[in-house]
């Protein structure tokens, strides 16, 4: 089969060119349309290239144009996109606190490159924001109460950021309001049953978190103020003139300062004046008393004292007067006379006639005396 197939082809293919050439209307057509179409077929040629040159050039412009666009859109994109950048960038570093390092990493990326500011803010921006959320944790464990000091070592430990700002943002609060209610509580301890202190200390514990910070910001002072003055005010009523003065300043000054001073420190000195002014007029009474009582004392005994005296000297001159034998007892009689005549006036005792009476007789004995010698002188 295949051989036969094979066999007619080539003998067709042998016998078509033979067949046409012989043909004489075929070739003298063939011959003349060959002749007359050459140059039309070259000119359809000619145009058909230019016309592809064109397209081709028309193309190859117009892509170089969309080339062009392309760059000044993508340049004006790029231009567009770092504006965009400083802008952000100027926002961080008017809400960042000057010397943070997010303020720093800002500023050195605002003063950088494009790629300087697409880098702070892809990755810069997150590390000195982590940096200064630890530093502003551990600054707030410092100054805290037990309960967020707790709070900030186990965020800090975690070392994440997302801990950070869990206690920055919430963690804090709730453990500040744990230390105020622990402190309030104390202060509620030592305060007086039903002062101005406690009332409000016992309010604020049953109150919100912001009805403690209030407390213990403003609302413990306010009431310490005012059990003081009720204080001062029952210190003066019971005081001495020295604290009634002291008190009187403070309270009229209007400062809470003043009364608890005078609570502190003034009533004790106005009381040692007070005290010393007592002990001071009490002495001058003493003294006084002491004093007229001596008075009396004396005047008492100088009488007494003074008609012993006044009898001693009278039986003393009555003596001399009965032993003596020269004219002296004569001048002594006056003195004797003047002593009885004092015992008489003073009275100072009930034998006092009998010295009078003694005196009298030893006076005549001596005259006579005197006498019985003058005659005997005048006889001789």
């Amino acid at each position: 089969m295949k051989i036969n197939r094979v066999s007619v082809a080539v003998a067709a293919a042998a016998i078509a060119p033979a067949v046409l050439l012989s043909s004489p209307a075929f070739a003298a057509d063939g011959h003349k349309a060959s002749a007359a179409s050459a140059p039309d077929t070259a000119s359809e040629a000619q145009k058909s290239d230019a016309q592809k040159n064109n397209a081709q050039a028309s193309a190859e412009k117009e892509n170089a144009q969309k080339d062009e666009a392309s760059k000044d859109s993508a340049s004006s994109s790029k231009n567009a996109s770092d504006e965009d950048n400083r802008f952000a960038i100027l926002k961080i570093i008017n809400k960042s606190k000057p010397g943070s390092s997010v303020y720093e990493a800002a500023q050195k990326a605002m003063n950088g490159s494009a790629e300087d500011r697409v880098r702070f803010l892809k990755e810069g921006y997150e590390l000195a924001q982590f940096a200064d959320d630890t530093l502003r944790t551990v600054q707030i464990s410092s100054i805290g109460g037990k309960a967020v000091r707790r709070a900030a070592l186990e965020a800090l430990r975690k070392d994440t950021h997302e801990a950070l700002r869990q206690f920055l943002e919430v963690g804090q609060y709730v453990a500040r309001d744990e230390d105020n209610s622990a402190e309030i509580a104390r202060i509620l301890h030592t305060a007086k049953r039903g002062s101005m202190l406690f009332d409000a200390a016992q309010e604020a514990l049953d109150g919100s978190p912001e009805d403690r910070t209030r407390f213990l910001e403003t609302g413990q002072h306010a009431a310490r103020a005012t059990d003081d003055r009720i204080h001062a005010l029952r210190i003066l009523s019971a005081g001495g003139p020295h604290v009634r003065e002291a008190a009187t300043k403070a309270l009229r000054s209007g400062k809470a300062e003043d009364v608890r001073h005078f609570l502190d420190v003034g009533q004790y000195e106005a009381r040692k004046l007070d005290e010393a002014e007592a002990a001071k007029a009490k002495n001058s009474k003493d003294t006084k008393g002491d004093e007229n009582a001596k008075d009396g004392r004396e005047s008492k005994g100088g009488k007494a004292t003074t008609g012993a005296r006044q009898k001693q000297d009278g039986a003393m001159d009555a003596k001399k007067s009965n032993g003596t034998t020269d004219a002296k007892p004569a001048v002594a009689t006056p003195s004797t006379g003047s002593s009885g005549a004092q015992l008489a006036a003073t009275g100072a005792s009930s034998a006092t006639p009998w010295a009078i009476g003694g005196a009298a007789a030893l006076t005549v004995g001596a005259g006579l005396v005197i006498a019985s010698r003058r005659r005997t002188a005048g006889d001789h």
